[in-house]
Order: structure tokens, then C-alpha cells, then sequence
């Protein structure tokens, strides 16, 4: 059944990313979900167990979806290799009698499926995340101000200083192969390993005749790259790639140097806004809390087409503790809202903006956390009134 993922974004790479983008956003959820119905692809489903992330306690997952794409949330929830038993393939529309009569073992069950398959098959019981949030930044008038104002990114710009890291810009197509051959795959495979994703040479290179490379150089010399492409007033960052070997000292700041270089060019471009496209739908992920420091905001992506269907029994220790590391972004009435376990932390370090909601799983439920201001604003009004009486 992996082979069919695998065969399924062969054609996607191959053939659909010939297609305008608007096509491909309408056919392919259709294509993956007759696919689905077709009995082409059945879901592997396994039990998962073993210490979890950070205490060690014991605990177990019901998953359901294909390997390595299914891993994120497993990934996050295990310490080390947990020890797994194999239930079998099963076909979409066995899956919820399936889930409903093993999940009682498990603390959570998770999903990987289609969207519409997701729709049609498993109803309103799970949590539904999608696999992907995009991230996007309204560029400052005044950037230095954005600079001065978040004491960790001051601090990522002193690093790019003192590696005296600069940008230089290329329009079209001049040195896409150069960044396409020795950064954006080799990086992208290390980064991800085997849940990468690697776009088409095809797919990248009508990108960027509408746009262009943003170098980050020392010494003449190429650390690092962003491929943009122009859409209106939108510079749409669409694939990263970096130098290997660099130390993890010099990659900090050559992060920090592109995204810094990438919306001052937006700014001489006149644009409105950044894209910095996909990050994982956590508010704890490392690339997610990174753009967040930037000032970027939530989005759903129309280009995204699984979701990750996330359920649990109760709220007991296993779940909290999860839920505490890795709080998720879900989708709810259309909108995207999130959901955490770490009552220490405030509803203000969490919050981004785009979020409909942001919720604390507690023992009894989940329970909408209030602005603290507005918590105290509304304390204070309490107080005159009962004074007046």
C-alpha cells in the first residue's frame, strides 16, 4: 500500500503539476478519493506501543494510515521505537468499525486519510488537523522595528552579522538547476528524511520564471536559498534550500538572514505580503513557533489534501502530556482553531494570529481560554459594579 502513495505522488509530480493551480486543487482531492472508493487504496492499521515523550510512561496509539506520512504525530508522542502490532489493510469503509472496536485499548487513535474520504467514512468523532497550516506575513513598513522588537530574533540578525551573511537576488530561471541540484533536494531529504517531499523540477521551474532565487551568500560563496514566485502583491516563498555542512551555529543565522532579506525584498517589491507557506500543525513544532516569532499568521492551504484525525477516550495522563508538547491546530466551523494541555502557560505565548479559538484540555472537557487582559478588565468592571451597589 505504500507503493500507492508512492505511485500516487509520481503522478501528482508527473502529471497534475502540468496542470494551473486551480485545476490541481479541484481534481486531485477527487482523484485520491476515488482511489479510496475504488478499494485501490486500503489503510494499513497498527497498534503502537512504548514509552512516551518526555516522561517515559507507558502508552499506546491506534494508527491508521500510510508510512513514513502517517509518523509526525507518533513521532512526537514516543520516546525512541515503539513496539508495534500490525492489525492488517483495511478498506475506508471498514475502518470505523475497525477503529471503534480496537480504540478502547489505545490512549489516542490517529488517522491519516483524504479529506473527503475523512468526510465520508469517519464523521464527526476526531479531532480533524490538517496536515499543513500555512503561515503568512503582512510586511512591515518598517522591518529594523520588527528587528528590535523580539529579543530572539535580534539575536538569530547579531549571528548573520558576525558570519557576515548577505543576500543577492536572480530573476527567472538563471542558477535554478545550481539551486535545485546542490541545496533544495539534498536539503530537503535531510530535513525530512523520509517524509520529504520534493517538488518537481518541472512544478519549480514555471515558479520561478515568475519570480526568482534570494541567495544567501558569505564570501561570494552560496549558503543558502528561497525560491519565490510573484502573485500580485504576494511573494510566495516556495521552496528552501541550504548549503550542507554548515554548523548548526551558522544555520541559525542563515535562517534568520533569509527571512529577513526575503521580506525586505517583498518591501522594494511593493508587496503586501509574504507567504512562508507549510508549517506542521502544532503550536510546539520548531518551524512553527520559529515563523510565529517572525509575525506570521495562520491560514488554511487549499493545496493540502489529508488530514490527520486525531481521538481520544479520556483525558488521563498519557493524553494531557501529549496534548501539553504537542498542542494541535484543527479545523472547526470552517475555521482553525487550537487545543493544548499545559495549564502553566498563558493563552498570550500560544496565540497566533488566524486562530478562531484556542482551548485548554482539562479533565472535564476542553474549556476556551480568555485573554488575560480582558480577564482583568473584565475582573475590574465586576468590582465597581458590586462597589456601586
Amino acid at each position: 500500500m505504500e507503493g500507492m502513495d508512492q505511485l500516487t505522488r509520481k503522478i501528482v509530480d508527473g502529471t497534475i503539476s502540468h496542470l494551473p493551480d486551480k485545476i490541481q486543487t479541484f481534481f486531485v482531492p477527487y482523484g485520491l478519493f476515488v482511489l479510496t472508493c475504488l478499494g485501490l487504496r486500503r489503510i494499513p492499521v497498527v497498534l503502537l506501543r512504548g514509552p512516551t515523550n518526555p516522561s517515559g510512561q507507558i502508552g499506546t496509539l491506534l494508527v491508521a494510515g500510510h508510512d513514513p506520512w502517517v509518523g509526525y504525530l507518533p513521532g512526537r508522542f514516543f520516546v525512541g521505537e515503539p513496539q508495534r502490532e500490525r492489525v492488517g489493510n483495511v478498506w475506508a469503509w471498514d475502518l470505523p468499525a475497525v477503529l471503534h472496536r480496537l480504540g478502547a485499548s489505545a490512549d489516542l487513535t490517529i488517522v491519516r486519510a483524504d479529506r473527503l474520504s475523512a468526510q465520508k467514512f469517519l464523521g464527526k468523532d476526531y479531532l480533524v488537523v490538517p496536515e499543513w497550516v500555512g503561515m503568512r506575513l503582512t510586511v512591515p513598513d518598517d522591518l529594523n522595528a520588527l528587528v528590535r522588537g523580539n529579543h530572539s530574533i535580534r539575536e538569530d540578525m547579531r549571528l548573520a552579522r558576525k558570519h557576515k551573511l548577505y543576500p543577492l537576488v536572480t530573476l527567472g530561471e538563471e542558477r535554478f538547476d545550481e539551486f535545485y541540484d546542490a541545496m533544495y533536494g539534498p536539503f530537503s531529504r535531510a530535513r525530512h528524511g523520509a517524509m520529504a517531499i520534493v517538488k518537481s523540477r518541472y512544478d519549480l521551474r514555471r515558479r520561478v520564471r515568475k519570480g526568482g532565487i534570494l541567495w544567501v551568500i558569505r564570501d561570494n560563496r552560496p549558503l543558502a536559498g528561497m525560491l519565490f514566485e510573484r502573485k500580485a502583491g504576494t511573494l510566495d516563498m516556495q521552496a528552501i534550500g541550504m548549503a550542507t555542512g554548515e554548523l548548526p551555529l551558522k544555520k541559525r543565522g542563515i535562517m534568520a538572514a533569509l527571512y529577513y532579506h526575503c521580506i525586505a525584498h517583498a518591501h522594494r517589491l511593493k508587496c503586501t505580503e509574504v507567504d512562508f507557506r507549510g508549517a506542521r500543525p502544532s503550536l510546539h513544532d520548531g518551524l512553527f513557533r520559529y515563523k510565529r516569532k517572525w509575525g506570521n499568521i495562520l491560514y488554511e492551504r487549499t493545496d493540502m489534501y489529508y488530514d490527520l484525525l486525531v481521538r481520544w477516550n479520556g483525558v488521563n495522563g498519557v493524553v494531557k502530556e501529549f496534548l501539553s508538547h504537542t498542542g494541535l491546530i484543527f479545523r472547526e466551523e470552517g475555521r482553525l482553531s487550537a487545543i493544548h494541555a499545559d495549564e502553566s502557560q498563558s493563552r498570550r505565548s500560544l496565540w497566533i494570529g488566524g486562530l478562531y479559538q484556542l482551548y485548554l484540555l482539562t479533565e472535564t472537557g476542553r474549556q476556551p481560554m480568555i485573554d488575560e487582559k480582558a480577564s482583568l478588565s473584565i475582573a475590574g468592571a465586576g468590582t465597581d459594579s458590586q462597589l456601586s451597589h
